[in-house]
Order: structure tokens, then sequence, then C-alpha cells
């Protein structure tokens, strides 16, 4: 693959993901704005939601910056 069509290949992906984020955010809010229950979740102290939204941007990263560098950094 030229460094042109990695660039191609990365850029897809980052808008795939910038996608996938951006209509999550947007239902969320769709459903929660539209529920019919005033009630709303306390999230303050869940460990597994703090680790799931600190997880995923970094496995999110890597897998975006690996192949970025083994590309620019192999010989």
């Amino acid at each position: 693959m030229t460094e042109f069509g990695f660039r191609w290949a990365l850029m897809v992906v980052c808008l795939l993901i910038f996608v996938l984020a951006f209509s999550a955010l947007l239902w969320a809010a769709w459903r929660h704005h539209r529920g019919e229950t005033p009630e709303r979740a306390n999230f303050h102290s869940s460990l597994a939601v703090e680790i799931a939204w600190t997880v995923a941007p970094v496995v999110i990263v890597l897998l975006l910056v690996w192949p970025t560098a083994r590309i620019f950094w192999t010989p």
C-alpha cells in the first residue's frame, strides 16, 4: 500500500469512528429527551463506566497509531 493510499484508508477509518460515535450520541440524546420517565441515571460511582470511557479512546488511538508508526519507522 502506498503512503497516499494509507492516508486515505486512515481517513476513512477516522470518519467511520466519528460517524459511529456521533450517531450513538444523537441516539442517546434523542432517547433520553423523549423519554416519559424523568429519572436520570447516576454514573458518579460506577467503576465500569469510568473504565469504559477511559479504555475505549485509548484503544481507538492505539489502533490508529500502530499502522502509522509501522509505515513511518520501518526501513
